[in-house]
This record gives structure tokens, sequence and C-alpha cells, in this order.
């Protein structure tokens, strides 16, 4: 259900940024374009657009790669955890199932109840991993989001481009390979990234 949420977020803020280049091309050919100065450099105004392809930035940037791997590392150790504790549950609750025919009323009672707060604890144990990971996940998109803006803030600082978009498969149907920047972004934000390593 999260993720469809965050899917919906994402083609919504996509259509919405394919409106803009929309109107703003229509009302381009309405109206000349005037050069504006930039930096005492003379930038054609207009809508100029470039993409990065997601998947292989993902694939490149060493930063994300870092995080991904540390992410993927505590979802394992919160897997195992959950399962260690549900193998803990499941052998005293067969153990106490086994004796219960021995037991008198008020034994089932008190064994009742231990595998009950077993359950009980179990589910929020799992709840609580799964927020905390769900929470460590959003702060790593928000960190990885936040470098490559701050990162296309400083390439685009003369002007060239108007907008420059993200790529995922399905979600575009057509690309000039042209306006293709990922590579530039991904050497710079690994040049950046390998400089707050050392």
């Amino acid at each position: 259900m999260k993720n469809f949420l965050v899917v919906s977020n994402f083609i919504l803020l996509f259509l919405v940024a394919i409106l803009y280049f929309l109107y703003f091309k229509s009302s381009k050919k309405e109206t000349s374009p005037q050069p504006k100065t930039v930096s005492g450099s003379t930038v054609q105004t207009g809508n100029k657009v470039a993409y990065i392809d997601l998947d292989s930035l993902q694939s490149n940037y060493e930063y994300y790669k870092k995080l991904k791997g540390e992410f993927e590392r505590r979802q394992i150790a919160s897997n195992n955890e959950i399962a260690s504790m549900q193998k803990r549950y499941q052998t005293r609750a067969m153990q106490l199932q086994q004796k219960g025919p021995t037991m008198n009323q008020q034994e089932q009672e008190t064994a009742m109840k231990e595998i009950n707060q077993m359950q009980q604890d179990l589910q929020t144990k799992k709840q609580a991993l799964d927020n905390e990971l769900f929470n460590d996940n959003s702060k790593m998109k928000e960190d990885i989001l936040n470098k490559i803006q701050d990162f296309l803030k400083d390439y685009n600082k003369n002007g060239r481009y108007d907008y420059i978009f993200s790529y995922e498969p399905g979600f575009m149907f057509y690309k000039d390979t042209s306006l293709n920047i990922t590579k530039d972004v991904i050497v710079g934000l690994n040049e950046l990234y390998s400089k707050t390593k050392n």
C-alpha cells in the first residue's frame, strides 16, 4: 500500500511536470523568445529539457550503493530477528500444547496468557522494526534526492536547462537520448562523494 502511494505521487508529479512543459512550449510559439544573460553569458530562453536515467544513476552512484547496502543489511537483521522470535513462539506454543492434557485449569489459563503475550510481543516488535525500516528508507531517499538536487543546482547554474526530469521505464513514451545528462550527473555526484569520504 505504501509503495502504491509513493508510485502514485511520483506519477502525479511527473504528469504535472509534463503539463508545465507542454504549457510553456505552446506559449513559446506565441511569443518569440528573448535572450537572457546569466553569469555574463547569453542563454536563449525557452524550454530546454534534460533527463537523468534513474536506473543508471542507482547502479553507478557510489553513495547510493553504500546507503542501499547498509539498508539491506539492516533489513536482513530485522527479518532474522523476527524469524527468531517466531521460532521461539512456535516452539513454546508446541511445548504448551503437548502439556495441555496434563494441565489443570489454572495452568492452562497461565499457558494461554503466556502464548498471547508472546504473540503480542512478536507483533509489536515486527511493527516497530517495520516502522524503523520505513523511516530509514524514507530518510535515505530524501538524503539522495537532496544530494542530486544540490548537485543539479550547481550543474545548471548557467541556466542551460529549464527542466531536468528523472526517467524511469514506463513513465515516458519517447525520449531523445541527446537530452540524457545521466553520465555527467553520475561523474559529478561520485566526485563529490569521493571528496567527502577523504
